[in-house]
């Protein structure tokens, strides 16, 4: 879509970092992991008792799912930068957020690197 909107072809061999960087398109994979780390950690910090946390950490009684669910569930993916303590880890907000670039950089990565965001 970007390279369209360039009037770019794909024999022109421009690679889409440069066409990023022209077009100021966001990273979109990039924005949502990073502000799914943030809600992560703002709904940890909050001290209060509010549904938002229960419903994010809740679990079905037995701890099993439905057949044909997926495996991976929504805490998964943070527990793979922070590790088991990350609900103690959102309490420091300068670790949270350092460990939210890389969490959110590593799904970039896959994608293209190097565009400003």
């Amino acid at each position: 879509m970007e390279r369209s909107i360039l009037n770019i072809k794909l024999k022109d061999k421009i690679k889409l970092i440069n066409i990023r960087n022209k077009t100021k398109v966001i990273d979109v994979p990039y924005t949502v992991k990073k502000l799914k780390w943030e809600w992560a950690g703002h709904m940890l910090r909050n001290s209060k008792n509010k549904w938002t946390k229960d419903v994010t950490m809740w679990y079905s009684r037995d701890g099993k799912r439905r057949q044909g669910r997926q495996n991976i569930r929504w805490e998964d993916d943070i527990k793979k930068i922070a590790g088991p303590t990350w609900q103690r880890k959102a309490a420091n907000r300068k670790l949270w957020k350092t460990l939210g670039e890389a969490y959110a950089k590593g799904q970039a990565d896959n994608n293209v690197t190097g565009v400003e965001k």
